[in-house]
């Protein structure tokens, strides 16, 4: 005799389903994988743009440690020429290649008004004032009198506005030499 078999005898084993595959990725993977790579792009933009200008603002430091020290001091000489050496050396920095350091007079009064880019949509020139020929007169007067707080604001201004060799300067075409070229 046979036993009888009970319909669940007959049936066969579980077949478990395969691993689960971590390709392709779903959509959230996707998502957030752009994210991260849109996230380091802005990162090595925005450290480029730091590294870009970190002259700047150490001018920027340096000037506010030469206004302090004449505040205290009342040293008139020093503070013009510490003004107009850490203008230079801005200057060499921010271009190079095309700034001559043995620029003087006017011309280097010239020279800084041209690479203001905010003096470019502003017509009342910046060092060729009274305010900025301080650079050029006071510092072979015995005892100069110097408006310091005036100074220090505009070379602020210059420092923070000026455009280096890596930043698009303006046309420097004047409105004459367009008209000129035009009748030509």
């Amino acid at each position: 005799m046979q036993p009888t078999q009970s319909p669940l005898d007959q049936l066969s084993d579980i077949h478990l389903p395969g691993a689960v595959s971590w390709w392709p990725l779903a959509p959230g993977w996707w998502a957030l994988l752009a994210l991260l790579v849109i996230a380091v792009i802005v990162f090595f933009v925005w450290r480029h743009k730091t590294k870009q200008n970190n002259y700047r603002t150490l001018a920027l430091q340096q000037l506010d440690s030469i206004y302090a020290n004449f505040q205290q001091s009342e040293d008139a000489a020093t503070f013009l020429h510490e003004v107009s050496v850490l203008l230079r050396r801005t200057a060499l920095t921010a271009y190079p290649k095309t700034f001559k350091a043995s620029m003087k007079g006017q011309a280097w009064l010239d020279w800084l008004d041209s690479v203001c880019l905010a003096n470019k949509k502003n017509t009342q020139p910046l060092f060729n004032s009274p305010c900025g020929e301080q650079l050029l007169t006071a510092s072979y007067q015995k005892n100069p009198s110097v408006d310091a707080a005036a100074l220090y604001n505009l070379c602020r201004y210059w420092l923070a506005q000026h455009r280096n060799h890596r930043q698009k300067l303006p046309s420097t075409k004047t409105t004459t030499d367009t008209a000129e070229a035009k009748h030509v």
